[in-house]
Parts: structure tokens; C-alpha cells; sequence
């Protein structure tokens, strides 16, 4: 019931969640909070009792409505939905739950994972779920057009950074949709939900070891790059990001598919991997594995195969993010 009323809360999105957003920009700024507080709490009954947990950052079910509704368009502030929103925020360690120990001040706002959540740009995804990350990181995906021996071929990318200011970002794939020294010529990024991207090096930078390639651009509008800073937790609900092959249709489309995560595995070189169960095809190689909040987790790369008596398995592979971060940083400095 709650997974379906956040879905619901995703595809109609009511005013109580960017009023939540926009206290919670306030919520980091204590001065600014403080304020806040007593403009609209100091009516209420044992408010000068409590002010000093409220201004540490404590407060109610109570204090909610009132600080969301101040936060908002001036009319009415739906209970159900904000105590909806209530839950994604214990969910996501945004908000901690005293519980019984200060029942008149139930919660506690956790400011430094805010603070994050705010510099990722990542809150109203936390509020809102997979349905509407699949959606808000549309243009941050782009197909990539190579072609070998005469014949086209599509891969995915995904537009990348490590600065928390996104003043410098990367396109990132996987190596063998571009490696030249296998014959692959790049001809062009294909346009992500009517962004264009413009490459700005001659040709990819392939990573010495892994299945990973970058290539820095400009795009054609403030695309909302994907933060490579996430480990998701076994069996945590993962989302993939491609372009597999559609058979009848006249060009790539995107194809977001939800699944979890199975294991994390080493080779016998001792190279990592995540094992997925998104169902992926050709097309999707390149693309990210995302969690719940839009946070890369890992980068598709292929399928591990076991040829067994009765037929052949097959697990999805990716990269984990952390090898990810460690290829991008030098080139977002």
C-alpha cells in the first residue's frame, strides 16, 4: 500500500513535496531555520518550552504541518502525503525517529545527510522514487553512434561527475562500444530527450584495465549530471538506463528497467562486479545502474555466462561505481 501510494505521489506530484524540499533548504541554514521557527511555531501551545529542541533541531508531527505549509503556496497542506513524505525521509535517514524516548518531539532532522542530499540534488528524488529517476535522468543518457567495418552500432553513456558544483563533467561508457584499437570509430552522440552533447577531445580515453571510457563534452542545455558515489546493499532496488535494440523501430529509445541487486563479485584477477537482475540486451553496454535516489551504483558492461547440461545462464554484470569514480576524477578536477 505504501509502495502505491508513493508511486502515486511520483506521477502527480502535489505542492506538499517542493514545500517539504524548500524547508529542508532551510533546515541546514540555522539562523535562517531558527527564524523560521519562531515566525510560525510561536503560537502554539508550550512553544517557549520547547524552542531550544526546535531550534537543535527536533520537532512533531505538529511542527511539520505548520513549517511545510508556511514552505508552500499558502493553501491547504494534505496530512496524508506529508505523512507519506514523513516515512521516505526515516526511510533515507533524512529524519530520525526517537520513537517513544521525546514523545512530544518525536523527530530529528539529520542536517549533514540533507546537506548531501541537497549538493547531489538528490532530495526530491529520495521523496519521490524510481518511477520519477527513471524520468528527472532522461537527458543525461545519451545513445552513442559508432560504427566497425561499415556496419552501425549503438551503445549508452551517461553524463558524469565528481564536483559537487557540476561545472566540469564527462560523458562515461563502456570500452568496447568505442575502443578505436579494436576498429570502433565514434561518429556522434545521439540526442537524450532534445539535449545534444558536443564532444570536446578527439577521441575516447580508455582505461587501461577495466571496460571503461570517457569522453568530456558540453551539452546543449544544464543536463543534470549522475553522481557515481553509491554502493547499493544486497537485494536494494537497482534501475538501468539503455538503448537495447527494439526490433521495427525507427530509431534508439530509451528503456528504463527496474530490478535488484543479486552480489557483488570478483574475477580471478580480482576485478569487481555487481550482478543485477535488470533484464538488459546489446544497446544497454555503457549504461548506469542506479539506485532509488539516482545515484550510479555501477555501469553495464555485460553477461557472465555458465554453459551447463541443460543449457547456458547468464547474470548481468556491471562495473561498481567506485571504479567509475576513480577513472572520472582526474578529468573533472
Amino acid at each position: 500500500m505504501i509502495t502505491k501510494l508513493h508511486d502515486a505521489i511520483a506521477a502527480n506530484q502535489p505542492r506538499e513535496v517542493w514545500a517539504l524540499i524548500k524547508l529542508m533548504g532551510i533546515v541546514v541554514l540555522d539562523q535562517t531555520y531558527q527564524e523560521l521557527i519562531v515566525s510560525e511555531l510561536k503560537t502554539l501551545p508550550n512553544f517557549e518550552k520547547s524552542r531550544s529542541l526546535l531550534e537543535a533541531g527536533f520537532f512533531s508531527g505538529d511542527d511539520l504541518v505548520h513549517l511545510v505549509h508556511a514552505c508552500g503556496n499558502g493553501s491547504g497542506t494534505n496530512i496524508s502525503v506529508l505523512s507519506s513524505l514523513l516515512i521516505r525521509l526515516n526511510e533515507w535517514m533524512l529524519v530520525t525517529d526517537n520513537g517513544l524516548l521525546t514523545p512530544s518531539l518525536r523527530y530529528k532532522w539529520n542536517k549533514d545527510r540533507i546537506a548531501l542530499f541537497l549538493t547531489l540534488k538528490i532530495l526530491d528524488n529520495a521523496l519521490l522514487g524510481p518511477s520519477y529517476v527513471a524520468q528527472k535522468y532522461r537527458q543525461s543518457v545519451p545513445p552513442i553512434f559508432v560504427k566497425k567495418d561499415g556496419i552501425e552500432y549503438t551503445g549508452t553513456g551517461f553524463l558524469v561527475t565528481s564536483r559537487g558544483d557540476a561545472r566540469k563533467y564527462v560523458i562515461v561508457t563502456a570500452k568496447h562500444n568505442v575502443d578505436f584499437n579494436d576498429g570502433f570509430q565514434f561518429t556522434s552522440f545521439g540526442s537524450a530527450d532534445e539535449t545534444t552533447y558536443t564532444p570536446l577531445a578527439s577521441k575516447w580515453e580508455l582505461h587501461p584495465k577495466l571496460d571503461l571510457a570517457l569522453m568530456p563534452v558540453q551539452c546543449s542545455e544544464t543536463a543534470i549530471p549522475i553522481y557515481p558515489v553509491s554502493s547499493a546493499s544486497i537485494l536494494s532496488r537497482t534501475i538501468t538506463l539503455g538503448y537495447p535494440r527494439i526490433a521495427t523501430t525507427d530509431r534508439p529509445y530509451l528503456l528504463a528497467r527496474g530490478g535488484e541487486l543479486k552480489a557483488s563479485v570478483s574475477n580471478y584477477y580480482g576485478e569487481k562486479s555487481i550482478i543485477i537482475s535488470n533484464i538488459v540486451a546489446p544497446g544497454n553496454s555503457g549504461g548506469p545502474v542506479l539506485d532509488e535516489a539516482g545515484l550510479c551504483v555501477g555501469l553495464v558492461v555485460r553477461a557472465f555466462e555458465t554453459h551447463h547440461e541443460g543449457g547456458v545462464s547468464a547474470a548481468n554484470a556491471a562495473i561498481p561505481s567506485s571504479e567509475v569514480l576513480d577513472f572520472i576524477q582526474p578529468f573533472c578536477m
